[in-house]
């Protein structure tokens, strides 16, 4: 396991990240995809980067059989604290790089935010995971930042790829010392075409930052089908 990364991640929860935030409307996508998909939305799911449970929960109270994976074991303990019925075997503390399946196959796999944690490599390595976890047909339900991000806090480029995407060092601020990857609309194709075909068009999502910060933020939301 990263243990930097996911003490960082103990940190952010212990400051209350997310405590109070609304789900994402993305979270809306993705139940009426998994509606409209008699087999993947009756079927189990894995969400990585549960964290405490912002996106996690509303799709579980609507319904879905879904484990939940995070690196941070605070994240999961303060999940399980917003909701002790939850099943605690459903609710996974690991690196999804190293993660052990408790399934053959998943039917559907979801991802907001964290396959963009790490170098061009761990990148990658994420990619060619959710493909092995993933049966033929089940859906991938990815949300990654977008290179068109205006990145606010002080950071170094560690590494730029082919396809326009890039990885920084966040010098500064609550990421500081980590490493996280901003993808084109490019990349994101490149890297997941060979095991998957697009159910949907890859959507930016850009959200402007309150002030005093300024600038704005960029997401990529991109649903897939495993071949």
């Amino acid at each position: 396991m990263d243990t930097l990364t996911a003490s960082g991640w103990d940190d952010e929860y212990r400051n209350r990240r997310y405590a109070n935030e609304p789900p994402l409307p993305f979270v809306d996508r993705i139940l009426e995809t998994l509606r409209a998909d008699d087999s993947a939305g009756h079927g189990t799911g894995l969400y990585v980067g549960c964290g405490n449970g912002r996106n996690y929960l509303p799709l579980v109270d609507a319904g879905l059989e879904l484990f939940g994976l995070d690196v941070s074991p605070e994240a999961i303990k303060q999940l399980l604290q917003r909701r002790p019925t939850l099943p605690a075997l459903r609710l996974l503390c690991d690196d999804f790089r190293e993660f052990k399946s408790p399934l053959p196959r998943f039917d559907y796999l979801i991802a907001i935010q964290v396959f963009q944690h790490g170098a061009d490599a761990d990148v990658a390595a994420y990619c060619e995971r959710a493909a092995a976890l993933l049966r033929p047909g089940g859906l991938l339900f990815l949300r990654v930042n977008s290179v068109s991000t205006q990145i606010y806090h002080a950071h170094t480029v560690v590494d730029r790829n082919a396809w326009g995407g890039l990885t920084v060092r966040y010098d500064d601020g609550p990421k500081s010392g980590l490493l996280v990857h901003f993808f084109s609309d490019v990349e994101l194709r490149e890297r997941l075409t060979p095991a998957f075909v697009p159910v949907t068009d890859v959507r930016e999502d850009v959200t402007v930052r309150a002030a005093p910060k300024t600038g704005s933020w960029a997401q990529w939301e991109a649903i897939w089908k495993r071949r």
